[in-house]
């Protein structure tokens, strides 16, 4: 089983300079980005999970949501998929076990269909920055919020292995039922 993590802000643009000189740019104004990590899980054979309890993107999710500063977790096409018709979204099996897409992620019905697993996490910019951000003191007075010291311009940077390792613990968890189940 292999895996990749790549990092995105949430605005697009993955090229590394680009991201050097957004990071760059939201450190000296004081302020932080958000992030998109994709993950993708590669050899994951078919047949892990399950179509109700123990679903294998249900739990992927709720492990991902558990990471501090996610939002939003993302299985496959996730919100794109909401746009298309059912005619374009599926993912057509051919003899042998080849798909000819990949929307649902590697994933259906709760069951890994022996395709690549892929899942998008996104990661709000941190709260703690130096621009004044208005809120109140613990006597209720209206007060701007600043933060001192050590600025992180970006928590999706750190949350990149921390999300691959999160699925990478959920796939074990997946393959110990499957054992457990099926011997």
């Amino acid at each position: 089983m292999g895996f990749t993590a790549d990092l995105d802000h949430a605005g697009g643009e993955p090229h590394p300079a680009r991201w050097h000189a957004l990071l760059d740019e939201a450190r000296t104004a004081g302020d932080s980005l958000g992030a998109i990590v994709e993950c993708t899980a590669s050899g994951v054979p078919a047949g892990w999970g399950a179509p109700i309890y123990a679903k294998l993107d249900a739990d992927l999710a709720a492990a991902c949501m558990g990471i501090n500063a996610v939002k939003a977790v993302e299985i496959g096409d996730g919100f794109a998929a909401a746009r298309l018709r059912g005619s374009e979204n599926a993912d057509p099996i051919r003899v042998g076990g080849r798909f000819d897409s990949n929307h649902a992620g590697g994933i259906t019905g709760g069951i890994s269909t022996g395709q690549d697993i892929v899942v998008r996490v996104a990661f709000k910019p941190t709260s703690s920055i130096r621009t004044p951000v208005p809120s109140i003191d613990d006597q209720g007075r209206e007060v701007d919020a600043v933060t001192r010291g050590r600025h992180d311009p970006c928590v999706g940077i750190r949350g990149a292995p921390v999300v691959e390792a999160m699925v990478a613990l959920v796939l074990a968890d997946h393959k110990l039922l499957r054992r457990a189940q099926c011997g």
